[in-house]
């Protein structure tokens, strides 16, 4: 959860300095003569491309960051209807434009990310493993894997201490729609545990 929230403020802090700050600087720290050329740079190059990385990051964590291209775009008709001070009806369709990139890029990257995420287990999506209650109701990242040897079970927990009301029973399928990067132990042999320190960071493997 603290993963996400960092990843959502820094591309919000990135989108007002790029729609809002921006205008700022044009308007104020450049010439009238090179202020018309970066005017232009600004708002049909820089802000659309801007628009659509901003777009296809959000559909890579759609849950949470949906809202980031409408918030560009008021960035944007507040930066300059403030900076420039001229309240022309063009800057209006200019937002309009960039929140329409900005939300056909996370339409497409949720469809790209979605194809290129199929179920990559052998078990079959609806068999029944472990995890806990910071995953499932905390959103807490998961840290430890295991698949038991004895009984091929497998647990997916966020590396803290648990007492037995913090287990919950789901589905292999819910767990990795929640995780995708759990689909890199696939082929964890029975008996064995991963771990990591961060969402980030890789599966260190080890034998129980």
């Amino acid at each position: 959860m603290e993963q996400c929230y960092r990843k959502y403020m820094y591309w919000l802090c990135v989108t007002i300095v790029v729609m809002f700050v921006l205008p700022f600087a044009v308007a104020r720290l450049s010439s009238e003569c090179s202020g018309m050329a970066l005017c232009l740079m600004l708002f049909f190059i820089i802000n659309p491309i801007y628009s659509a990385i901003l777009g296809f990051n959000c559909g890579k964590n759609i849950r949470r960051m949906w809202n980031l291209p409408l918030v560009s775009s008021i960035a944007f008709l507040a930066g300059t209807w403030l900076f420039f001070d001229i309240k022309e009806i063009w800057f209006l369709i200019y937002a309009t434009v960039y929140l329409v990139i900005g939300l056909s890029a996370m339409g497409i990257s949720k469809y790209v990310d979605k194809s290129k995420k199929s179920f990559p287990f052998s078990d079959t999506p609806n068999t029944a493993v472990i995890t806990c209650t910071h995953i499932v109701d905390d959103k807490e990242p998961i840290l430890f894997v295991s698949h038991d040897e004895d009984d091929g079970m497998w647990q997916f927990l966020c590396g803290r201490e648990h007492s037995d009301d913090d287990a919950k029973i789901v589905s292999l399928k819910y767990v990795f729609e929640s995780d995708h990067t759990i689909g890199l132990l696939k082929n964890l042999p029975c008996g064995y545990c991963a771990e990591r320190e961060s969402l980030n960071d890789k599966w260190k493997i080890s034998q129980q």
